[in-house]
């Protein structure tokens, strides 16, 4: 059962990211709709609107086949017509940024409303058309029925301004890293509350001699039910180190955790942890945060490429990794999941700040390093964490050692003065902060 319920979740997970979520949803609501009005139909609904309200009920049947019919080939054209500008648009931001931003793009809950409109307005449609002069109908025709189909038709019609207002607007860069920002934002939130503090139990410092576990499967090890894992250590009464952080490709026959002792039903152990695990292969930062930094760096390495030649994205992007990293400061490098009792049982070999610092900026320092720009911009960062750096000492020493790669690399690519010159204020700026426990070496004048 537990397992069941544990497949639900990634299921659940897998769908609401799905651009056929909500499309799906609203057709289900407009089929249920459909039925609804026919029946209501039958117990002389449109009789009653007609007294009333005669010029809301249609009562010729060429006119009303005529109306449907051309509602069905305008909503059919117009949901081709947006589902390929869709894809128009999932390729220009794949060849433009990079393919991992294509599942957050897909997942925008607006346009997938708006396509669900559409579907829900066709099969509504073709749902009523059908049931024209039926035999089990006392009326000659469903003409309430038929005037909400135009009046849906015209709600598509206003909703497909909006739609292409919206689109024109998730594709520009700034809206892709903003979404970006939020999503991990949220993710790094949720990681800091749950985490436990600085200090790792005692329990992990001999994991290196423990006993392996091999992957029963290869593929991307992304998420896992916690609640679950953590009641099957307990029942084993183990603790599980693992040796990759979520997100990584594990090989199926080569170690990918350790527990603390020898388990003579070890198979049974391993079929019960990947019962409640997940497999599959977008990056997404709702997931783990680490994929948001990797968004971002990638999207400001692809605007410094040659082809793409955009500086003013790749500063965006600084800009996004400055807040990020700010708010990265307050996560320890260890995560540590505990159980009912209180007790230290699982472990996750995670990214230090050092190393996400490195993997984020390093790709933009190689890429950018010509640029006074892209330097100063990266300086700047440094002196927008040495604000806060002061809470976290052990953090000054990265971040000492990455700039003085930064300066060593601008040292070598940039040779006009006046951009040297720039940077060197902008590093004495940084070193009269004395936050550093030593000074940025500053750029030799060139002669």
């Amino acid at each position: 059962m537990d397992r069941i319920l544990s497949r639900i979740k990634f299921a659940y997970s897998y769908i609401i990211n799905s651009i056929g979520f909500y499309p799906t949803l609203i057709s289900l609501f407009f089929f249920g709709l459909a039925l609804l009005m026919l029946f209501l139909e039958s117990h002389g609904l449109s009789k009653q609107f007609q007294d009333d309200l005669p010029f809301m009920i249609i009562t010729d049947e060429a006119t009303a086949r005529l109306i449907l019919s051309s509602i069905t080939t305008g909503i059919i054209s117009l949901t081709v017509f947006s589902f390929t500008m869709v894809m128009l648009v999932l390729n220009q931001a794949s060849a433009n940024f990079t393919p991992r931003v294509i599942p957050g793009l897909i997942s925008h809950k607006s346009n997938q409303r708006v396509l669900g409109l559409y579907l829900g307005t066709l099969i509504y449609t073709l749902v009523i058309m059908v049931n024209i002069h039926a035999e089990y109908y006392s009326i000659p025709l469903p003409g309430f029925s038929i005037f909400l189909s135009m009046c849906f038709t015209i709600l598509c019609l206003s909703f497909f301004v909006y739609f292409i207002h919206s689109i024109s607007q998730s594709i520009q860069i700034e809206s892709i890293l903003e979404g970006i920002y939020h999503v991990t934002t949220q993710r790094l939130n949720k990681e800091i509350k749950n985490d436990k503090g600085h200090l790792v139990p005692n329990v992990f410092t001999t994991h290196k001699d423990w006993y392996p576990v091999l992957s029963p499967e290869t593929g991307y090890l992304q998420s896992l039910d916690q609640e679950r894992i953590l009641e099957i250590c307990c029942e084993y009464d183990v603790v599980l180190y693992f040796d990759h952080p979520l997100g990584n490709f594990v090989v199926q026959g080569v170690p990918f955790a350790r527990v603390n002792k020898s388990l003579e039903d070890i198979e049974g152990f391993v079929k019960k942890l990947f019962s409640h695990t997940d497999f599959f292969r977008e990056e997404r930062p709702s997931v783990n945060y680490l994929f948001g930094f990797k968004h971002i760096t990638e999207s400001a390495v692809k605007a410094l490429s040659p082809g793409i030649n955009d500086p003013g994205t790749a500063i965006k992007a600084i800009d996004y990794l400055t807040a990020l990293f700010s708010l990265r400061m307050n996560l320890t490098d260890d995560k540590i999941l505990y159980d009912e009792k209180g007790a230290a049982r699982i472990r996750f070999e995670h990214e230090s700040f050092g190393e996400l610092y490195n993997l984020s900026l390093g790709p933009i320092r190689l890429y950018g390093k010509g640029s006074s720009v892209i330097v100063l911009r990266l300086l700047y960062l440094l002196q927008s964490l040495l604000y806060k750096v002061q809470a976290y000492p052990h953090l000054k020493q990265v971040l000492y050692q990455e700039t003085n790669l930064l300066m060593h690399d601008a040292d070598k690519e940039i040779h006009n003065p006046g951009d040297r010159q720039k940077i060197n204020q902008q590093v004495l700026a940084i070193n009269n902060m004395h936050v550093l426990d030593r000074a940025i070496p500053l750029l030799k004048a060139e002669l």
